[in-house]
């Protein structure tokens, strides 16, 4: 036994004094590392153990793809609006964002709640969502309307797959691709005990005081965080911030003002903003019965407290 703990004390030695990155923590089996530059993890989790998971780790573990990106090009007749081809778009409360239209000549456009309209340059099939409602997560595609205006570059929103053109390659392929997502996508995150008041939604203000890196170490904006007006005023919310090129996989967008309790966060700035950016995980409360709570990571500015403090 004496010969057992001597060789044992080596061991101990060099594990107690291992840098807490290298050793990091698990998570159902994975080494959830804290992040370090602009190195993308494959999980990390938050001070009360929330997990965010890459997609790698989404796949593994969940059986899930997060999201998908395949562009489409044409929006079908609504036989709700007179069978012109325009379709209401909706945050994951059901609660209405503008309009996606497909003019004359098959002009793409989008008009906002605040009477605003700009021209779509791109759109593309994100997959399933998360929303309060069983029937929009599972009929409504979420939708990534990529415009030369507002400021934001357009908005993520619900559609009916109704609207997506079947008589059309892109269309079909779009429509393929939604249907066979792995596992549904992930949805929302996973559920947690609320651990603060119940507060209005505050519009994230990120921009211009934060950025992100890309995967490549080159500075991106994250003005896509912020509010956006001319679309309900909704925030965008995650299910999950890494293993991305940057910043976090939109999931759901609430309205500000909607009733939110915070669940968890991290103890560090995130590195790939230099220290500009961090992440809190939140629960969204819906109003209805059936699902009262939604729950995603959100960004924030990093507080001054925080900044320069090692992830762990």
């Amino acid at each position: 036994m004496a010969a057992m703990a001597l060789l044992l004390l080596p061991l101990l030695i060099l594990a107690a004094a291992a840098p807490a990155s290298t050793l990091g923590s698990r998570f159902e089996g994975r080494v959830c590392a804290p992040p370090a530059g602009h190195r993308i993890v494959d999980c990390r989790l938050g001070r009360h153990r929330t997990p965010d998971l890459s997609r790698a780790a989404w796949r593994a573990l969940r059986g899930k793809e997060v999201t998908i990106s395949v562009r489409f090009d044409a929006i079908a007749p609504n036989p709700a609006a007179g069978g012109t081809r325009s379709w209401p778009m909706r945050d994951s409360l059901g609660q209405p964002m503008g309009t996606l239209e497909d003019g004359a000549g098959g002009q793409l456009s989008v008009h906002g709640t605040d009477g605003s309209s700009y021209r779509v340059t791109s759109l593309r099939m994100r997959g399933h969502g998360c929303a309060a409602s069983a029937e929009q997560q599972r009929r409504f595609a979420l939708v990534q309307v990529i415009a030369r205006e507002p400021v934001s570059g357009g908005t993520q929103a619900f559609i009916d797959t109704a609207a997506i053109d079947a008589t059309t390659l892109s269309g079909r392929a779009a429509l393929a691709a939604f249907a066979g997502q792995r596992g549904d996508g992930s949805g929302c995150g996973p559920s947690r005990p609320e651990r603060g008041r119940l507060r209005p939604l505050a519009n994230p203000r990120v921009d211009p005081g934060a950025h992100a890196r890309l995967s490549s170490g080159a500075i991106n904006d994250v003005k896509e965080y912020d509010a956006k007006p001319a679309f309900g005023n909704v925030v965008y919310f995650m299910s999950n911030t890494t293993q991305v090129k940057v910043g976090g996989i939109t999931r759901g967008m609430v309205r500000v003002g909607t009733p939110y309790a915070k669940v968890d966060s991290f103890t560090y700035c995130d590195p790939s903003s230099d220290g500009t950016l961090t992440w809190r995980y939140w629960s969204i409360r819906t109003g209805d019965p059936a699902r009262p709570r939604l729950y995603g990571w959100i960004p924030g500015r990093c507080p001054v407290q925080l900044r320069g403090r090692a992830p762990s």
